[in-house]
């Protein structure tokens, strides 16, 4: 598949792949800009014309950043064993805000750790 000729290219040549690269890059098919992620949540194909398994990529991702908005929130955290109410995901969102201000990339470790420093009490379902 393409992404893996690429990634072998890569190694044989010594060089990099841009990450910003189209199609091969590791941000093809990331998402972190928040009505994108929405979109991407919605209906993938509205923003991906490729599907990534075609060109030998797992799947796409939703970075969480400081642009990245509720939809994103509530996608990730869902991901992670968290079902939030619509007022547990705004009081939640807050304190990602917070977060998200310090850091580059909110990891799956750092949204556990923004449900309880926001204080709400929502059980996990994982």
């Amino acid at each position: 598949l393409l992404y893996s000729t690429s990634q072998m290219v890569s190694q044989k040549m010594g060089m990099p792949v841009q990450p910003n690269k189209a199609i091969v890059g590791s941000n093809a098919f990331a998402h972190s800009s928040g009505i994108h992620q929405d979109g991407v949540i919605k209906k993938r194909e509205t923003y991906e014309i490729i599907n990534p398994t075609d060109v030998g990529v797992d799947h796409s991702s939703i970075v969480l950043t400081a642009r990245s908005g509720r939809a994103a929130l509530a996608y990730r955290a869902k991901k992670v064993g968290y079902e939030l109410t619509k007022l547990q995901l705004d009081k939640v969102y807050q304190e990602f805000l917070k977060f998200a201000d310090r850091k580059k990339e909110i990891l799956d470790d750092d949204i556990h750790k923004i449900i309880e420093a926001s204080k709400v009490k929502v059980e996990s379902v994982a």
